[in-house]
């Protein structure tokens, strides 16, 4: 990334009058499907802040295909699949993208996926962590985010590491991604023969009161809770775990949903000690990472979230993908382009498989003393 970046910026000196008019040229256009408005688009507006700073860095650092700038087209799709496939096809056909990125949540990015198959067009994933985005044989496609098995086995592991974990009562949402979180955390644990489910609950999305399923959890006695619960009833329910005295010597975890400077802010020390699973963290220290910090604190004054972070990397690889094709027309040059791309991303060491998986691992982060620290 860094090197052809470089390339771009020292060849502006030498060859001004061509960075000049390709700088006037058509910008390469990039479509992004997200759900900005609806239940999703507290994550959905967050990936766009990345996508859009992304696009900004590439931009102010020479651009691409000899100084054209990239230019996100941005199409709202609700967290509706139906309505996802409808904005895929006039990006595709209207809009003339170069590339898709259509996320939020996994059902609306799979949804799409017969629309770029059968248009041959290249699909990126940034937020889409679900088995079936990328196991169903669609070579124009490509996740650029880790695995939601990677997540689960991470976390997992440490948690059935844990002195005296034997046993864990677990909640989720009740869709897709909720059922297929704990389908998979449970895997983990009949894996490696412990901590014991005792307990799995579901809830549904416009929940306010967990007492019912709160009290059985805690009639069970386990050792450990793990609370997928989304932002903001996350605090909600936090709260009312607290009321009926149910943190106080028990282990606590979570997904990515903990990690939310929100919910830090609101009930931080309501989650002292809980660890939760994370794609990323703006604790990572590494070159891109920190590109990524520092142009989020920049513009907003304040740190990126793990959501900011994926939706940054799919627009990186859209740039490097199509500058290294030397096209934004043939598809074909731009999806061999983007499966043969080696680039170290704020997620780690990206590596297309046959499947189009990234190959990026999956952390765990705890919340102590009012921060969130990297163990793992």
């Amino acid at each position: 990334m860094k090197k052809w970046i470089w390339v771009l910026a020292v060849g502006s000196f030498f060859f001004g009058p061509f960075f000049s008019a390709a700088w006037g040229a058509e910008p390469v256009k990039i479509g992004v499907g997200l759900p900005l408005t609806g239940p999703l688009a507290f994550l959905g507006t967050e990936f766009l802040k990345g996508s859009q700073l992304a696009a900004e860095e590439v931009n102010k650092t020479g651009g691409i295909l000899g100084g054209r700038k990239i230019e996100l087209v941005v199409r709202d799709h609700k967290g509706i699949p139906a309505e996802a496939v409808t904005l895929a096809k006039r990006l595709i056909a209207e809009d003339k993208v170069s590339v898709i990125d259509i996320d939020l949540p996994s059902s609306a990015n799979i949804a799409v996926q017969v629309v770029s198959k059968e248009m041959k067009v290249v699909q990126l994933t940034g937020f889409g962590f679900a088995p079936d985005v990328s196991d169903k044989g669609h070579p124009y496609h490509f996740r650029v985010c880790t695995r939601a098995e990677s997540l689960t086995r991470v976390l997992g592991e440490y948690l059935a590491a844990l002195p005296n974990n034997k046993k864990i009562a677990m909640v989720a949402p009740n869709d897709d991604y909720g059922r297929g979180d704990l389908v998979s955390m449970i895997a983990v644990f009949k894996k490696i023969g412990k901590p014991e489910v005792v307990y799995e609950a579901y809830y549904e999305r416009n929940q306010t009161d967990f007492n019912t399923i709160l009290l059985k959890m805690k009639s069970l006695n386990p050792d450990c809770y793990y609370v997928n619960v989304r932002w903001p009833a996350s605090a909600i329910v936090l709260q009312q775990m607290e009321d009926l005295a149910m943190l106080k010597g028990k282990y606590l975890s979570s997904s990515v949903n903990f990690f939310n400077k929100d919910l830090a802010k609101r009930v931080g020390p309501l989650m002292e000690g809980a660890v939760m699973t994370v794609s990323w963290a703006p604790v990572f220290k590494d070159e891109e990472s920190q590109k990524l910090v520092k142009a989020y604190r920049a513009k907003y004054g304040d740190d990126p979230n793990d959501s900011v972070s994926l939706g940054w990397s799919p627009i990186m690889v859209a740039a490097m993908g199509i500058h290294k094709a030397g096209t934004d027309k043939d598809q074909e040059k731009i999806r061999l382009a983007i499966k043969g791309l080696k680039w170290n991303s704020p997620q780690g060491p990206i590596n297309f498989d046959d499947k189009g998986d990234s190959g990026v691992p999956a952390y765990v982060l705890q919340f102590k003393n009012g921060e969130y620290h990297l163990i793992k």
